[in-house]
């Protein structure tokens, strides 16, 4: 998951406690249309709070998203589409550049299978682009790109000076004191700027000292293929195109990687395909990886105390939920993986699947329980 979302949707994710308001809405440029689908939200939102808030509980819970629909201008700066959260500590606008359809949800958590497929395929990165005279570092991502700093070598080289000494980077290069202390300068910089996360780095610029850096930085994330034999602002685009794709590649080969690790853990019989199953697994701490797609809902509760599963034909009141989406949160706040992909990647088209610990013995009843009559009912293929 790209390391700096992940820390800023935390609070989202970690979430259990009290009503929680998602929803998500489809921005195709018109802002009378965004208005249109708050308002969508706010009238379901009324009907479905009516029965455990009174009204002014109602009112209160509802206001940031009243005073959204009174001045939206926040939305002229959101080029993507726009998740909205709400309980009763958080109020959250997200720029999400992922596709998704209008959906809205009243439950007991946060719906973040979108959020968790946005992480997970938007990633972040740092780019060093090392030019003549300085150097530039960005933080980017698939819709952004941010310069963080420069470092103009001269600068760097004559601090206690006030005047102006202008040193190439091929005199550094072969200066081997002065390139150690770019080196141990850069490490500075680069660990100063990403004290809480380490998206992966990629290194521009003259191919003799990118090798060098490439050899003696002590950056973790770093990725050892040169990207370009230069590095100019006039070529920062193309260079961006270039990671960008390269990213979205690394990004699908992960998850065909994690289906073929399903498979493989399958034959050792280290798996289950059984939501029922997966829910005690996941209760129990004992499922490594989870599988889930976000163009299925399965809407229902699950029992604190057992993990057993309650499954409901339809999203019936403010305490349901997706049960797909809550196992994912617990799996993750459990320190496991979790990953988001289309429905007809998954074997069987099954909207979960698990990978379990190595010492957790799978169960053989595959039972579950309606939510009507409290009656046990077989696995159900959704």
């Amino acid at each position: 998951m790209g390391s700096i979302k992940k820390l800023s949707v935390q609070s989202l994710i970690k979430s259990m406690e009290g009503l929680h308001l998602t929803a998500y809405l489809k921005n195709r440029g018109d802002l009378e249309d965004l208005k249109y689908q708050l308002k969508l939200v706010l009238n379901e939102a009324e009907d479905q709070l009516s029965e455990p808030l009174n009204s002014f509980e109602r009112k209160k819970f509802l206001e940031p998203l009243e005073g959204l629909l009174q001045d939206c201008s926040v939305f002229k700066k959101i080029n993507g589409n726009i998740g909205i959260f709400r309980n009763e500590k958080i109020f959250r606008i997200l720029n999400l550049p992922i596709e998704l359809e209008l959906s809205y949800q009243i439950a007991s958590s946060f719906h973040v299978k979108p959020l968790l497929r946005w992480i997970q395929g938007d990633q972040d990165f740092i780019l060093l682009g090392l030019g003549k005279d300085s150097a530039d570092i960005y933080l980017g991502n698939q819709s952004d790109l941010n310069r963080l700093d420069t470092i103009v070598y001269s600068n760097f080289f004559n601090l206690n000076s006030k005047s102006s000494l202008t040193i190439s980077l091929n005199k550094v290069i072969d200066n081997k004191m002065k390139e150690s202390e770019v080196l141990v300068w850069l490490n500075d910089w680069l660990l100063k700027i990403n004290k809480k996360s380490n998206p992966k780095l990629f290194l521009v610029g003259d191919p003799k000292f990118v090798k060098n850096l490439m050899d003696n930085i002590t950056y973790r994330s770093l990725n050892k293929t040169l990207v370009a034999n230069s590095y100019s602002k006039n070529s920062l685009k193309e260079i961006c195109n270039d990671l960008r794709g390269f990213l979205k590649k690394e990004t699908n080969q992960n998850l065909e990687n994690i289906i073929k690790e399903f498979k493989f853990a399958d034959r050792e019989n280290k798996t289950t395909k059984n939501i029922f199953q997966i829910s005690r697994a996941v209760f129990q701490g004992k499922v490594r990886k989870l599988i889930v797609t976000d163009q299925v809902n399965i809407f229902g509760k699950i029992d604190a105390k057992s993990g057993n599963l309650y499954i409901h034909p339809f999203d019936l009141d403010h305490e349901d939920d997706c049960l797909l989406d809550d196992l994912s949160q617990m799996v993750l706040t459990q320190g496991g993986e979790v990953a988001v992909v289309n429905r007809n990647e998954i074997p069987n088209g099954r909207p979960i699947l698990a990978i379990l610990a190595e010492d957790y013995e799978p169960e053989t009843e595959k039972i579950g329980f309606d939510f009507l009559t409290n009656n046990k009912i077989k696995e159900v293929q959704i």
